[in-house]
């Protein structure tokens, strides 16, 4: 009787454990879902605040603007699924009227212009920094990796972009047209965010090492 009352009592004892431990884990895990949403709401807020600021080139639809260098960064810090849904709210919030597109427009007729390929591709070059710059990997070339992401990223959504110029504008626009209008006259300022974008990566990785 006594040893079954033993067992009992260490039955018990476990599950009560067992139970502390998945509640433990539960509320880790919660927190670490509000903190997610929590920093995808951020980087979409700084989006609509950063990204309206564009300088058009003369005769020139497509303008230069911070977008670029903020998707490099919300990729690192966010990864490819919350940067992705960041950068996807931060377009559904431009659709519904909100001036945040570059030159603070916005609408769904933005969507659907010329530079609306542009801002499609926002979404793959996000997800592409996102899936390259997270964990794993060798710390040294962390920001040869990154800036290789960041390339590869703006890749993408430069094809994206200028695919859909060539489908808004077939007529009388050959890709050649395109590639000089729409990608030649922003690679040395898009260059230059990456290697911005890449500084601060680090300095933000150094950070958290000290914490």
């Amino acid at each position: 009787m006594e040893k079954l009352q033993k067992l009992r009592n260490k039955s018990e004892a476990e599950w009560a454990e067992k139970e502390k431990t998945e509640k433990g884990q539960g509320i880790k895990k919660e927190r670490n879902t509000v903190a997610e949403l929590t920093k995808t709401a951020l980087m979409t807020a700084v989006f609509c605040v950063l990204a309206p600021h564009t300088v058009f080139l003369p005769g020139n639809p497509v303008g230069i603007t911070f977008a670029t260098f903020l998707l490099y960064l919300t990729g690192y810090l966010l990864g490819p699924r919350m940067g992705s849904m960041s950068v996807l709210l931060y377009l559904l919030l431009g659709m519904m009227g909100l001036p945040v597109f570059s030159g603070y427009m916005g609408g769904v007729a933005r969507l659907f212009g010329p530079t609306g390929g542009y801002l499609l591709g926002y979404i793959p070059c996000v997800w592409i920094v996102g899936m390259l710059t997270k964990g794993g990997g060798s710390k040294k070339k962390e920001p040869v990796r990154f800036v290789f992401a960041a390339l590869l990223g703006t890749t993408a959504l430069y094809t994206v972009g200028t695919v859909w110029f060539l489908l808004v504008y077939t007529e009388g626009t050959s890709l050649s047209d395109a590639l000089l209008k729409c990608v030649v006259p922003f690679l040395p300022m898009e260059i230059v965010k990456i290697v911005a974008a890449a500084a601060l990566t680090g300095a933000l990785r150094r950070v958290r090492q000290l914490r």
